[in-house]
Order: C-alpha cells, then sequence, then structure tokens
C-alpha cells in the first residue's frame, strides 16, 4: 500500500510537471510580432535641423516634424544650404546685434534679373538638383511607365521670424526658377 502511494505521488509530480513546459514556439510567435510592431512604429529621419544661435524661429503648434528636404539657413549674416555658406550679406558698419538692425543687403553681383534672383543661392540649388537627378536615374525605383522618379523640389527654409519680406520674395523666386515647387518654412514646436 505503502509503495502504491509512492507510485501515485511520483505519477501526480510528473504530470504536473508536463503541464508546465514551456512552449518554446510560442514565446518567438510573441517576440516575432513584438519586433513587428516596433519595426512598423519606429519613425526614422534622414534629415537633422538644428537651430543657429543668433536667430529665433517662429513657434509652432503642429505635431507634425519637419520632412525630408534640402536645408536651407538664412542668418542677418549670411545664407547656408546644405551646411555649406554660399552667401555673406552686406554688412554696414559694426556686426548687427538683433535681426532688426541686419538688413539683408545682397551684394549688387549676387543679384540678377532685375535684383529678383540671387545668383549664389541658384547655382546651389540647380546643383543639389541636378545631383538628385542623377542619382534618381540611376536608381531602381521607377514610376509605372519604368521612367526614374521625377524631382520633388521640396526645399526648407530656416530663417529668422523678423526677416524682410522683400529678402524672403528674392530667395522664393530663385527657388522657384531653380525647379523647387514646396517651401517648408522650419518653426520649433511649441512643448
Amino acid at each position: 500500500m505503502r509503495k502504491s502511494r509512492f507510485i501515485r505521488a511520483r505519477n501526480k509530480r510528473r504530470s504536473i510537471r508536463q503541464k508546465f513546459d514551456l512552449q518554446l514556439t510560442s514565446m518567438l510567435d510573441i517576440l516575432v510580432i513584438i519586433l513587428v510592431f516596433l519595426l512598423k512604429t519606429f519613425a526614422v529621419s534622414t534629415n537633422s535641423f538644428t537651430t543657429v544661435p543668433g536667430i529665433k524661429i517662429p513657434i509652432t503648434r503642429s505635431p507634425d516634424g519637419p520632412p525630408d528636404s534640402l536645408h536651407l539657413i538664412v542668418t542677418p549674416e549670411s545664407m547656408t544650404f546644405e551646411d555649406e555658406k554660399i552667401l555673406e550679406f552686406v554688412l554696414e558698419g559694426t556686426f548687427p546685434t538683433d535681426a532688426e538692425e541686419a538688413n539683408y543687403e545682397f551684394k549688387r553681383n549676387d543679384l540678377d534679373e532685375g535684383g529678383r534672383r540671387v545668383l549664389p543661392l541658384y547655382d546651389a540649388l540647380m546643383e543639389a538638383k541636378d545631383q538628385s537627378e542623377l542619382l534618381r536615374a540611376r536608381s531602381k525605383a521607377r514610376d509605372d511607365e519604368g521612367n526614374p522618379l521625377p524631382f520633388d523640389g521640396v526645399l526648407a527654409i530656416q530663417a529668422d521670424k523678423r526677416i524682410h519680406y522683400d529678402t524672403l520674395r528674392k530667395i522664393m523666386y530663385t527657388a522657384a526658377t531653380a525647379g523647387y515647387k514646396v517651401f517648408r518654412f522650419l518653426a520649433m514646436k511649441n512643448e
């Protein structure tokens, strides 16, 4: 009788152990689902926009981040396109301490078409457009007809909120003549 109790107790322990075995395939399924979810929700942007000291950026409440595009920075002293200084404004007297004191005046040989187009900016934009079209021609991504994807023409402009409208109009006119059709003005997120 004692042996039969011992045998029953041992069999009961074995049955309990068998019920709680770890199911490895179920755990792998869960890990794959979590991995796919994290990959789908993870957003990556190739652009990293930083603010430039000395300029005041407008504030926005939009939850959207800046889109991937070429980046133009306009400060009271100069104009920078894709981290390369392309133009310096004419500074009268001393260095402007405030953007309201800056005059955003171009040198005479920097403008053409009656003072509407900024030549150094136009040259830099055309060079970037040519590089983009060359890369798109080499890319395997094609439209429905088999042609390379068209140039999207998006330009992100980061400028002081006190910039003169005349200067901004010349910049936008220059970009439009170079084939850039969409302008994105960068603003700080209100947090």
